[in-house]
């Protein structure tokens, strides 16, 4: 991939406002979607600060499954392809502060939601 790609791209993650889907980056680069995908995460991961502080004070943490509709399953927790997807936030007044997620390994707990993701 070229140079000046990377350069677009990155230009592109840090000025849209909102957070760019990998959709988006891949229509304005006229890349495939696999490539806008690694990208995008490459780009995701380069701005993570590793000395960051962990969440402190009020935290508030959920959880989701990712994956859609699995026939046959009983019970709200049993899954079989699904990837458990955790977040956490630090509250700060009436906005939302810093942000965690991080895919979870089966877990059951919040265990997996400290040290960020």
């Amino acid at each position: 991939m070229p140079l000046t790609t990377w350069f677009w791209a990155t230009y592109l993650v840090t000025t849209h406002t909102p957070g760019l889907s990998v959709v988006q980056l891949q229509r304005q680069l006229g890349i495939s979607y696999e490539t806008a995908w690694a990208l995008l995460q490459k780009l995701r991961r380069a701005m993570v600060n590793p000395e960051r502080e962990a969440l402190k004070d009020k935290v508030e943490v959920d959880e989701t499954y990712l994956g859609g509709h699995e026939a046959g399953l009983k019970g709200g927790r049993q899954l079989l392809e699904k990837a458990l997807i955790v977040g956490a936030v630090e509250v700060r007044g009436m906005a939302a502060g810093r942000v965690r997620r991080r895919r979870g390994a089966g877990c059951r707990g919040a265990e997996q939601a400290e040290g960020g993701g």
